[in-house]
């Protein structure tokens, strides 16, 4: 039999079945990462075009298109490909991606579905998802969306925030969803000085809190918007009544298109200038009512709202006196689990206890945290015996049935012998609270009366009227004199302002433009210039003892003039203002500009003296 099995391994059999294993495997793994996805807008306006768009990661064989009646087919499909290869530490992996592009138009309005497309990858079919795409009355979004970006003002309502709830009225530890989306219909560059509520009343922890902000269309109140998720956090109200929840409040940097001539050619769009308006938005304030709980509470009741389960059990159930064992309370369910309390167990007299163990397993969702919750009692029994832990009480508020619920464990039986060391043990009837440990003999703890001479010697003189006593009065009350001048001029030096923030100008601009530096060394060219304008204006704000709203280039000028500072560093120093502000809209031109840029900046401050 050995000798058979040896042939088989010298022959090419076993490598030519792993080899087929293997390409089975690789093709398995091929056919299991095949998708087909859609990608099209959920909201569009009654008369307006669309695309949408079927992508396959693998070269299809054929693609086909279920029948689609709700909308008008104006062109399509536009097949295109993409390919990518990658080498990482000597693998080499490619990637492919096909798109079929339909542009549709609906036909009316309403909620409409199109159907799961089909594509053949090595002769199996894989499906897309079926994509519901709501169509609502035109009312001119996109038109209104590209006057609002040629006027000089935006109104309310093509861009604000808004604060939705999942509930409008809720029990006291009931949870309920707050949701901070913006809307608009204008472009968007950044946010400035994002401030989002508070929730006083409330326990609020964030569910959902994006890196990148994403925009996707919207319907409100039959008008489209793109809309964009801030923030979602989980709340718990912790007190009953009306309460408020603060509005959110932000700066939108606004993208508008310089207007031009009546007469607009094909390269317009392409060629246009844009400004950035500051616009700030603020939600309305939104409110909740928050009911009390009923009445008639069980004592068991420890602030537990939902939907739980419980069960109890020890770790062991036979041990030795004085040796440590655990019971274990675990609830699970849906509601503030986060929040739920220990519950109170009455252990038997000659039980040790100590702090419970509290492991929270929950996570925090649309549907409020859900998950576990573990309490581990650590207990020590004194004395040898057989004890019964009476039943663990667990009472909750169920939403759904309006009423208190009481759960109960079994009785838990606990077998205890003998203390395995041979220690005393305490008797049973000992009162709960008492450190009961067992009690050992120590020699040395009362001490032998010396007898024979006495070995006192004479102590130190009082300090109190000694001459080192008031030597050191002296220095007490000389170095209190000497401290207070010193502090009293730093005082009086800080009380002025202006001179303050004209000696820590150079130091703040330099800090500033160490910052600019290392954006400079990686190479990041909208970084660096909006860091090197911050600090020049930063430091004209502190030389001028202007603020940055002040600082307009009449202003700079003005106020530098009259400070009799040279022309030329003045010139100087709005051109560099002017570059950094040029810079936001144009490309790298390359040929070490930063770097020229960065050695005026120095320059220049090291030579203003204002």
């Amino acid at each position: 039999m050995i000798n058979y099995l040896d042939k088989i391994k010298n022959s090419g059999v076993t490598r030519r079945l792993f080899l087929i294993l293997g390409s089975f495997i690789a093709g398995v793994s091929l056919s299991a990462q095949t998708s087909l996805k859609v990608d099209a807008p959920r909201v569009v306006e009654s008369g307006e075009s669309f695309q949408v768009v079927f992508s396959v990661n693998a070269e299809p064989s054929s693609f086909n298109l279920p029948s689609i009646t709700d909308f008008d087919l104006l062109a399509g499909p536009s097949q295109s490909r993409m390919s990518s290869t990658q080498i990482i530490n000597g693998k080499r992996s490619e990637s492919i991606s096909i798109s079929y592009t339909y542009v549709l138009a609906p036909r009316s309005e309403g909620k409409f579905t199109i159907p799961s497309a089909t594509v053949v990858v090595d002769g199996k079919s894989y499906s897309s998802s079926p994509v519901t795409i709501e169509v609502v009355k035109g009312d001119g979004s996109a038109k209104s969306s590209e006057s609002a970006q040629t006027a000089t003002t935006v109104s309310s309502d093509d861009l604000f925030l808004k604060i939705s709830l999942s509930k409008g009225r809720v029990v006291k530890g009931e949870h309920l969803i707050a949701t901070v989306k913006l809307y608009t219909k204008v472009p968007i560059a950044g946010f400035e000085d994002v401030r989002f509520p508070s929730f006083n009343g409330f326990w609020s922890q964030e569910i959902d809190t994006p890196q990148n902000i994403e925009f996707v269309r919207e319907s409100i109140d039959g008008k489209i918007y793109n809309s964009a998720l801030l923030r979602r956090y989980m709340l718990l109200p912790q007190q009953s009544g009306t309460l408020t929840i603060d509005a959110a409040e932000m700066i939108c940097q606004v993208q508008i298109r310089s207007a031009g001539g009546a007469s607009r050619s094909l390269f317009d769009d392409f060629f246009d200038s844009y400004s950035t308006v500051r616009k700030r938005v603020s939600s309305t304030a939104v409110r909740v009512v928050v009911d009390p709980l009923p009445q008639g509470a069980p004592a068991s009741f420890q602030g537990g709202v939902g939907e739980f389960t419980m069960n109890a059990k020890l770790s062991r159930d036979s041990i030795n006196a004085n040796e440590a064992l655990s019971l274990i309370v675990n609830i699970s369910g849906t509601g503030n689990i986060n929040l739920i309390e220990a519950p109170k167990i009455a252990f038997p007299a000659g039980f040790e206890v100590y702090d419970t163990k509290i492991s929270d397993n929950s996570s925090k969702g649309s549907r409020g945290a859900t998950g576990s919750k573990q309490f581990e009692y650590p207990i020590i029994p004194r004395g040898p015996g057989e004890y019964t832990i009476p039943k663990v009480e667990f009472s909750f508020y169920d939403i759904a049935k309006k009423r208190y619920i009481t759960l109960f464990s079994d009785d838990l039986n606990l077998k205890v012998g003998r203390d395995a060391g041979g220690g005393s043990v305490s008797q049973p009837g000992l009162s709960l609270g008492v450190n009961r440990q067992a009690v050992r003999s120590i020699t040395e703890d009362i001490r032998y009366i010396h007898s024979g001479a006495s070995r006192l010697k004479k102590g130190n003189l009082f300090f109190f009227a000694s001459l080192f006593y008031f030597f050191a009065i002296l220095m007490i009350i000389s170095l209190y004199i000497f401290t207070e001048k010193i502090l009293s001029k730093r005082v009086e030096r800080n009380r002025d302002i202006a001179g303050v923030k004209n000696r820590r100008a150079n130091k703040v601009a330099r800090a500033r433009l160490k910052n600019a530096e290392t954006l400079l060394k990686q190479g990041i060219y909208m970084g660096f210039y909006e860091e090197l304008h911050r600090a020049l204006l930063g430091y004209v704000s502190d030389k001028l003892n202007l603020s940055l709203a002040d600082l307009s280039r009449d202003k700079i000028r003005e106020e530098l003039v009259f400070k009799k500072v040279d022309f030329g560093q003045i010139e100087e120093l709005l051109y560099l203002l002017e570059q950094c502000e040029y810079a936001r809209y144009a490309p790298d031109p390359g040929g070490g500009e930063m770097d020229k840029n960065y050695t005026k900046a120095i320059s220049l401050i090291s030579e203003m003296e204002l």
